[in-house]
């Protein structure tokens, strides 16, 4: 990997501890508190049925929402999904799109990169950018192949493929 880029998320084990917690707030009116940042995937698996509830970190583009994830669930997602979300306290049925292409999730990502910068991107989607470095999307999709990122498109059920990322720049930021 480009010594420029790098993946920041916390342990998995105090991830796997503090999801009950997150799930319990994201149904409760303590959503608020977390409305802006974290949403919860209601996915069922594609071979046993089971349901799962994913508490995951998002960025909001205005036609969609974006979640960059390396975990092994998203593989329920392939083909695109109609799903039920948690947001804002409630449940709602979106579709989700799955791209692993590191090319394309690279290029989001450089999209990404213009619109909410170095310190959005750390906070909302865990990636790391060295200050004062400009990764080029080649570097940006070795990154991605290999810390093995896709990114889920979340749009309203219905409304195609989910949204695209511009790449005007604005000065928002957020894993």
């Amino acid at each position: 990997m480009t010594s420029t880029i790098h993946r920041s998320v916390p342990p998995q084990r105090l991830i796997t501890a503090l999801n009950p917690l997150v799930r319990v707030a994201l149904r409760s009116p303590l959503h608020r508190w977390l409305d802006d940042s974290m949403l919860m995937l209601h996915v069922i698996g594609r071979r046993t049925g089971r349901h799962y509830d994913i508490p995951v970190g998002f960025t909001d583009l205005g036609d969609g929402l974006l979640i960059v994830t390396q975990h092994r669930w998203r593989r329920n997602l392939r083909g695109g999904v109609d799903l039920d979300i948690t947001r804002f306290g409630r449940r709602c049925r979106m579709h989700a799109e799955l791209d692993e292409d590191p090319g394309q999730v690279g290029d989001i990502v450089a999209d990404l990169l213009k619109r909410i910068g170095s310190t959005g991107m750390k906070r909302r989607l865990g990636i790391m950018i060295e200050p004062g470095s400009r990764p080029t999307p080649e570097e940006l999709a070795g990154a991605a192949r290999e810390l093995d990122l896709a990114i889920i498109t979340l749009s309203e059920t219905g409304a195609g493929s989910g949204p695209k990322v511009s790449t005007e720049s604005t000065d928002s930021d957020v894993e």
